[in-house]
């Protein structure tokens, strides 16, 4: 058996993967043995099955490589969902594997038994069995669905018999195997030949390694022809016409929406994080809406219909800095003239504003070091960085918007942390934070791991949203007010603590928390929520 598995990993090895997150447990012995005796692997040993999930995700994140990740059986798998529903809608390559009861013991009450065969069908690119007793099996054609021809998780559930241990003394062999070769999948490129329209707006969409195509978006910017936006986790938001044009679709009257409509709308990459510009294109559709893919990852999150044109990215994004050439200016102008007004009001509600999340979370983009990464957990703090996408300045962001959840923000930021060197940063809620609390339970944490908790005493969107707002049932079942302590938290995982409550102190601590190089850190800021809501509603009715 032990052999068949060394098989397996020798396989993985070959596909190129190298980081392996493996969670302890007995029924994966003999996988957690096969990877941790190779020393091309580099192994993490990480408790629970939810957190590594997602410490697996945030090093994909930052290796743009696959990364596997490890766990016994039961529900120990089960854990592992919440993770790979992101990759899946993130496009996330992972490899996931399960070890398991031998079929024989499924449904006959025996210990850790749960029936994990295509357990996660709904949200993985592909699931496989590979039973080390009848090992006839495509390993390349299972490890290398991972990347090709869409990245994303993938699912490999070993069902292994006892004994589990039987190697423990013996030196492991594994297979020299020939290099996998790449797969040159072909691409078409359907493009039209010319663009009739006049107003055209260029919209990239979430992307986790999105700034391959900078130097397209840079071109198509400084022409003017056409106006060109980028979600805060496009990888773009440096590259773009103008930069709050977040603010501008929540807050300008329908007359201005109705000359702001694009006639064609072009979108690459998938979701945005802003809803005010779903709510824009849902309301004033334009003529035609195309969404360029080179893998028919294609939705339709603005009722448009969009027509899916088959092309590689930077192919289409080549021809269209050409083909918009015989454009004039005049909507690009629309738009600036729009955002540099907007600005202005912006600016000045800013200046005059009391200490909030919201304000505060401005004071931290402009302060953040440049060529830094900045992971932002969902609810408010994403929310805040899009509307104040034009304050990065060289800065890396990225979060969990494939599904939204609160779950692995902390697991996935750390994540992201272990693989680099420069200042990683997230931005969460407090909520979020106690939450994905084992997140910290990560030995192989550096000190370049920077948290920024915005404390308002509960889950503030709740209080900012319509709906929850006015109800009465707000603080005890939804915004849920937390009792644990974020110093406590930062001693007992071994951060250093600061915390902020107004302008000067924030700005004071948050100098020397950037800059400490020996620790990682927790700086929590302390807000009245109601100062926010107040806030957020001078925000929502600015006026231009």
């Amino acid at each position: 058996m032990q052999k068949a598995v060394n098989t397996l990993v020798s396989h993985i090895l070959n596909n190129g993967i190298r980081h392996i997150i493996l969670c302890p447990g007995s029924r994966n012995a003999p996988l957690t043995l096969s990877f941790s005796r190779n020393p091309q692997f580099e192994c993490y040993s990480l408790v629970d099955e939810r957190s590594a999930g997602f410490t697996a995700l945030g090093m994909a994140i930052a290796l743009d490589k696959p990364v596997a990740i490890v766990c016994t059986s039961g529900t120990a798998a089960l854990n592992l969902y919440p993770t790979i529903a992101e990759a899946f809608y993130s496009q996330i390559p992972l490899l996931i594997i399960t070890a398991d009861r031998p079929p024989e013991w499924i449904d006959q009450w025996d210990g850790q038994c749960i029936r994990q065969t295509n357990i996660f069908e709904k949200h993985i690119l592909g699931s496989f069995t590979f039973d080390p007793l009848k090992p006839d099996f495509n390993f390349n054609e299972a490890i290398g669905l991972c990347s090709n021809p869409i990245k994303g998780p993938v699912h490999i559930n070993v069902p292994l018999p006892e004994p589990l241990y039987e190697s423990k003394n013996v030196a492991f062999e594994y297979d020299k195997l020939l290099p996998v070769p790449e797969d040159l999948a072909f691409t078409p490129n359907h493009i039209v030949k010319e663009l009739s329209h006049k107003k055209i707006l260029l919209l990239a969409g979430a992307d986790a390694w999105g700034e391959r195509f900078k130097g397209s978006f840079d071109l198509l910017k400084s022409k003017g022809k056409i106006v060109v936006l980028a979600d805060v986790i496009s990888g773009l938001h440096d590259s773009q016409s103008v930069t709050n044009w977040d603010t501008i679709c929540a807050v300008v009257d329908d007359d201005l929406k109705q000359t702001l409509k694009p006639d064609l709308l072009i979108t690459i990459g998938k979701f945005t994080v802003s809803k005010s510009f779903k709510k824009f294109i849902r309301a004033y559709k334009p003529k035609e809406h195309w969404h360029v893919t080179n893998n028919h990852t294609i939705a339709n999150p603005f009722a448009t219909n969009p027509t899916e044109i088959e092309a590689d990215e930077t192919v289409f994004l080549e021809w269209l800095a050409k083909a918009a050439d015989h454009l004039d200016t005049s909507y690009n102008t629309l738009w600036r003239q729009v955002s540099e007004n907007l600005n202005t009001s912006t600016e000045l509600l800013f200046k005059n504003s009391t200490f909030n999340e919201f304000s505060a979370t401005k004071l931290i983009l402009e302060n953040l070091p440049k060529n830094s990464f900045l992971h932002m957990a969902n609810s408010m703090p994403v929310r805040f960085v899009s509307f104040l996408a034009g304050k990065l300045n060289d800065i890396k962001v990225y979060g969990n918007r494939g599904t939204s959840g609160i779950d692995g923000s902390t697991s996935t930021a750390a994540g992201t942390s272990m693989m680099l060197e420069k200042p990683t940063f997230l931005l969460t809620g407090d909520l979020s934070f106690f939450y994905d609390i084992n997140g910290l339970w990560n030995q192989y944490l550096k000190p370049n791991f920077k948290i920024i908790v915005l404390n308002n005493g509960g889950g503030g969107i709740f209080r900012l949203i319509d709906g929850p707002h006015d109800l009465p049932e707000r603080e005890d079942y939804f915004a849920t007010q937390s009792t644990r302590n974020c110093q406590r938290m930062a001693e007992e995982f071994g951060f250093r603590y600061y915390k902020a409550n107004d302008f000067v102190s924030l700005q004071t601590e948050l100098e020397t928390f950037c800059n400490d190089s020996n620790q990682p850190g927790i700086l929590e800021i302390f807000t009245e929520p109601e100062s926010t809501v107040e806030f957020y509603k001078q925000f929502k009715d600015l006026k231009i």
